[in-house]
């Protein structure tokens, strides 16, 4: 039983799910005729026929008629085929009700516009939106006709937007537009001025208007005429000018990129690669910054840390307890490193992970966590840029940049004249120079020295065997390992585990292996765990400035269910 009811199930869901879609009527209308008769009176007799395309179920069409002011809609009927057809208003809206499926139907419906003529001392005006930028269907071939009561040769007639340059005039006076193709939400207003003679029964005003017709008709073809003019000129402007600043952009970026590469082969050809480990130009953290894409993770503080062991700073005293033994000769992101753990987290000089496990768990502690981490990396930023790694780039960067601003005006101009294609392009031309403007940042000759040194030493170290390195001294495995594991090198880092263990004794005892200021092994087995340790303490901290920053003054917003 429960089968027979599943596809019902899936039916029902889908339309709560999707309610707009699930009811939505699939049609197109491919033909429409409104035909408009004047009467002497100043009302008018409208006859439209839509032809409907169906795909699927329907229950009838809509017409929404919205009256000009000081007129009025009235007697709407429908019929097919000589056959009345339910209607149903509300408000402007009216629902034809036929239903069906699959089907091709041509409804006519018949209304009266009130009062539609206006009638002066020296013209009759019939000035009528059939539809505006409302309408949410495209009629795909529409034709309106506006009949005069009685023949005349005294007509004056044109539309705007959609119905511009589509009207003909014929012979007996009767005004036919040719819109052909509509699409949704346009307009298209109609205006036709015949002699005000032919309505003799309408109430007539006393004010003049045919001379304001022929004025509007001629402002109006002169405001087409300059748009055509400047839509002709911004499309000159489009094939010059898009292709020449392409080509100036792409030189750009043509002579940053030979620049950096005549650069690092200069770099490659004058390098010098005979030591095992690259000379330490900049410290370790400050190394791992500038190589590492300018991150300092949980790692990079984990790589630190140790840094400071190596270094001397610092001294493990226990399985994972380490004490400050001098401050003096540090650096300004040592120092403040040395103060944010192990005076604000650890307590008298010492620092261990259970210190740091204790001070995370507490929310009051998060914002100065944030607040140390945002301070040392700022700090080791600083040492990079003391060093001028990168050339100077202000000038470049304004000079590209305010050329942006030729562009900009175009992203407006473009769309409103109708030049899509143009504006798309432009539009990606100004995301590539924003693109460009942010990775421009040329290495200077030391920059580059120090990236292609650890490199060309990451990509050394993989094909290097047991016995070299088992040459080389305690600094420079150990300045190996803390560089691989601050920036995640997992190669530098197997390599290390690799031949740490190969090499250490484990007959060696407790005092003389695990507690040396520059122990590899002692590294090696605390890695993982001060990682793990900072790891956990950023989450914390991340958490708490979430929850902090949700906190809200009141509010209110719409759903559904």
């Amino acid at each position: 039983m429960l089968k027979r009811f599943i596809p019902f199930m899936i039916v029902g869901l889908l339309m709560l799910l999707f309610p707009a879609q699930a009811l939505a009527v699939e049609y197109s209308i491919t033909r429409t005729q409104i035909d408009a008769f004047l009467q002497e009176n100043g009302n008018v007799k409208v006859k439209e026929t839509h032809t409907y395309l169906f795909e699927g179920d329907f229950n009838g069409i809509t017409r929404e008629l919205i009256p000009k002011e000081g007129t009025k809609i009235t007697g709407f009927k429908a019929s097919e085929d000589g056959k009345s057809l339910k209607v149903e208003k509300e408000d402007h809206l009216y629902k034809v009700h036929r239903k069906g499926e699959d089907e091709t139907v041509t409804v006519n419906l018949n209304y009266i516009i009130r009062d539609g003529v206006d009638v002066y001392s020296d013209v009759a005006e019939f000035y009528w939106p059939f539809f505006d930028q409302s309408n949410e269907s495209t009629y795909e071939n529409l034709t309106v006709t506006v009949h005069p009561p009685s023949g005349t040769d005294d007509v004056i007639a044109f539309g705007y937007d959609e119905a511009y340059n589509t009207e003909t005039i014929q012979s007996d006076g009767t005004v036919v537009f040719h819109f052909g193709e509509v699409p949704d939400n346009t307009k298209g207003n109609i205006r036709v001025a015949v002699d005000l003679q032919l309505f003799p029964t309408a109430t007539a005003s006393e004010k003049t208007m045919k001379d304001e017709i022929l004025k509007a008709e001629q402002e109006l073809h002169e405001q087409v005429t300059a748009r055509e003019d400047r839509r002709e000129l911004l499309s000159t402007i489009a094939m010059i000018g898009i292709p020449g600043f392409t080509v100036v952009l792409l030189l750009l970026v043509f002579l940053y990129w030979k620049k950096s590469l005549d650069l690092k082969r200069a770099v490659e050809r004058e390098a010098d690669l005979s030591c095992n480990v690259p000379k330490q130009r900049m410290s370790l953290p400050a190394t791992i910054y500038f190589t590492y894409y300018k991150q300092l993770r949980s790692e990079a503080l984990s790589a630190a840390l140790l840094d400071l062991v190596r270094k001397e700073f610092v001294e493990q005293v226990s399985d994972e307890r380490f004490r400050v033994v001098d401050r003096k000769n540090a650096l300004n992101h040592e120092t403040i490193l040395i103060e944010w753990l192990f005076d604000e987290i650890g307590s008298n000089g010492a620092f261990s992970l259970d210190d740091l496990t204790r001070y995370a768990k507490q929310k009051k502690n998060h914002e100065k966590y944030r607040y140390y981490q945002a301070k040392w990396r700022e700090a080791v930023g600083k040492e990079v840029k003391g060093h001028d790694l990168y050339g100077k780039t202000a000038k470049h960067r304004w000079i590209v940049g305010l050329s942006c601003i030729l562009l900009l005006p175009f992203l407006i101009l473009f769309p409103m004249y109708g030049l899509f294609l143009s504006f798309i392009i432009t539009l990606v031309l100004l995301v590539s120079v924003f693109i460009y403007i942010i990775g421009y940042n040329p290495k200077t000759w030391e920059g580059a020295l120090i990236s292609f040194e650890w490199k060309a030493f990451s990509e050394r170290l993989k094909r290097l065997n047991a016995e070299d390195w088992k040459g080389w001294t305690e600094e420079e495995r150990t300045r190996t390992f803390i560089y691989g594991l601050g920036t995640k090198n997992e190669s530098m880092m197997e390599k290390n585990e690799e031949f740490t263990k190969a090499f250490y004794n484990p007959k060696a005892s407790h005092s003389e292996a695990a507690y040396s200021t520059t122990d590899l092994t002692t590294m090696l087995l605390l890695s993982s765990t001060i990682t793990s340790g900072f790891e956990s303490a950023d989450k914390s901290a991340g958490a708490g400035a979430a929850a902090s920053s949700s906190t809200s003054s009141g509010g209110g917003g719409s759903g559904a269910f």
